[in-house]
């Protein structure tokens, strides 16, 4: 049931949430801009930023494991695409590969996808946090670039 009540309090469910957020972003424009190889000389230094930036998150996340397993799932998917529909043999290595490592990644014993904290329903309270955030972001990204 949704609310205008914070259900969410704990400050760990809004950094997680953000790094996820800005790592899917980042992820997805970086991979756009150097997917195409070989991309042009300013299109690969936006893209490699894009995917540093979005490595930095990965690394900080204490849901790491799920982010990078959700990007490996990406790439796989992609390249699969890009083997059926241009016949590309570099896309079928790209998503072997990728899709190698997303297996090491998912079967490796140990690793806790779920959070250690309790995560509540998702509530207008929220939504309205999340739009001043990433809007804030947004502007932000728009005045720097």
């Amino acid at each position: 049931m949704n609310s205008f009540r914070l259900l969410n309090t704990d400050p760990r469910w809004f950094r997680d949430k953000y790094l996820t957020i800005v790592t899917v972003v980042c992820f997805l424009v970086g991979m756009s801009l150097v997917w195409g190889w070989p991309p042009p000389r300013q299109e690969l230094i936006r893209g490699l930023r894009f995917l540093g930036v979005a490595t930095l998150c990965i690394l900080i996340s204490p849901q790491r494991y799920l982010i990078l397993a959700s990007a490996l799932a990406f790439i796989f998917i992609r390249g699969i695409v890009g083997l059926a529909l241009y016949h590309s043999l570099p896309a079928l290595i790209v998503a072997l590969i990728a899709g190698l490592v997303l297996y090491f990644v998912a079967t490796r014993k140990g690793v806790n996808l779920s959070p250690a904290y309790k995560v509540n329903d998702y509530s207008y309270a929220e939504l309205g946090i999340d739009v001043v955030v990433l809007g804030s972001a947004l502007l932000l990204y728009s005045k720097l670039m």
